[in-house]
């Protein structure tokens, strides 16, 4: 399958701002992998949208770095902190599913919670 070999047209009433507006929905439809344009068809104006469903499948279900094996857990905020002086913090990290990097990032931003607060 080739990329964006689907399209989508949507008949639109021309305007002062109408290209400029297509062209802002270009380029916000790039991180999709979409291609959007204008269409002239019988003396009418569409917005075409074209798109490869194979690319789209694919975004639409990346998991953008998350690591996929290792289930998040629900800790408390006390629950983190204590495991963290017994255990480690990267042992910790690791049961979190997390990088150490974000751990302590996560560890700095919790600081204000409540130790009943779950920890994210």
């Amino acid at each position: 399958m080739k990329l964006q070999d689907k399209r989508l047209s949507f008949e639109v009433v021309p305007g002062a701002t109408l290209e400029e507006d297509v062209r802002t929905l270009r380029e916000l439809a790039l991180v999709a992998g979409l291609l959007v344009g204008l269409e002239q068809r019988d003396g009418r104006t569409y917005v075409s949208v074209r798109y490869g469903e194979e690319f789209t499948e694919f975004i639409r279900s990346r998991n953008a770095g998350r690591s996929r094996g290792i289930p998040t857990l629900r800790l408390s905020c006390k629950d983190v902190y204590a495991a963290k002086e017994t255990e480690g913090a990267r042992v910790v990290a690791a049961r979190l599913g997390l990088p150490l990097s974000t751990f302590y990032r996560r560890c700095k931003e919790n600081r204000s919670k409540r130790e009943e607060e779950p920890f994210l």
